[in-house]
């Protein structure tokens, strides 16, 4: 059975369903539903959590902090130094010096660069799904479920028919899952599996839903959160949208206790972490 967590704010989502994991069976549970309604708004005492969670990573496992793993889903420092498109390009050419040899790369660089089906050349996916909500703001029709950021096939995005488009309904699907490199690995995939933009025109807001087949809520899920949140605010701002709300689905969430050195450190983290703040 889903389990919904409704909040303002990412921070006190992630800490009541991490809270709720460490009392699940074998701290794993299926289809935790997490809905943000601010996922953009960071106040003083959710830096404090964040910055908490983040010395513990840090110092444990493989060392890698919140805003790391923000940043393998959108590089948010790069584009405030350098805007768009130009850090696009930027992000890839560090991303192909950095990437380590026999790796998938970032969730971000699959978003900025996939090959193009027809074509010996690369598509920005990402992009695409600006363009969309941006002729979407100048048009006289606002479709609400036509931009998609992750469709299955390449091929969704650059034909110009997106396949069930209903009147009135806007998407964005980002696709994570690639066949030709994913489908024979058993491990080391993507937990990512696929995300949804869509145009809520109640609010002349762009809304995201984030699809995880697993999801870490230890090492990854907050900063898997402030990631989403600030590519979500990136469409948004690029195509003239105010941030709507951001949804994250984790068919299979997992409290990693390790990544916080074990089950007495992490119940004292989340203890000392007080109640989710308001």
């Amino acid at each position: 059975m889903a389990k919904l967590f409704e909040f303002e704010r990412v921070v006190p989502a992630w800490l009541e369903a991490t809270k709720s994991l460490a009392l699940e069976s074998s701290r794993t549970a299926r289809n935790y539903v997490l809905e943000i309604k601010s996922p953009s708004s960071l106040r003083p005492e959710d830096r404090a959590v964040i910055s908490a969670v983040d010395n513990v990573l840090r110092a444990t496992g493989d060392g890698i902090g919140v805003y790391t793993v923000a940043a393998t889903i959108f590089p948010q420092r790069l584009y405030a130094r350098h805007g768009c498109p130009a850090f696009y390009d930027k992000y890839l050419a560090l991303m192909k010096k950095g990437q380590k040899p026999h790796t998938w790369g970032t969730y971000a660089m699959r978003l900025m660069s996939r090959p193009h089906p027809k074509k010996a050349e690369s598509i920005n996916p990402l992009d695409t799904i600006v363009q969309k909500f941006r002729r979407s703001r100048t048009g006289t029709r606002k479709i609400t479920s036509a931009y998609e950021l992750g469709v299955h096939e390449p091929s969704d995005l650059v034909d110009g028919e997106v396949a069930g488009e209903v009147a009135g309904e806007v998407a964005g699907e980002l696709a994570i899952y690639a066949p030709s490199s994913d489908g024979g690995l058993d491990t080391n995939i993507p937990c990512l599996s696929h995300l949804t933009f869509k145009l809520n025109p109640a609010r002349d807001a762009v809304d995201l839903t984030a699809i995880y087949r697993s999801h870490y809520y230890g090492r990854r899920a907050l900063g898997n959160l402030i990631g989403l949140s600030q590519l979500q605010s990136f469409v948004a701002a690029e195509s003239g949208y105010a941030v709507g709300q951001l949804t994250c689905v984790s068919t299979l969430a997992k409290l990693d206790v390790e990544a916080f050195g074990g089950v007495g450190r992490t119940n004292a983290l989340l203890a000392s972490l007080g109640a989710p703040p308001p």
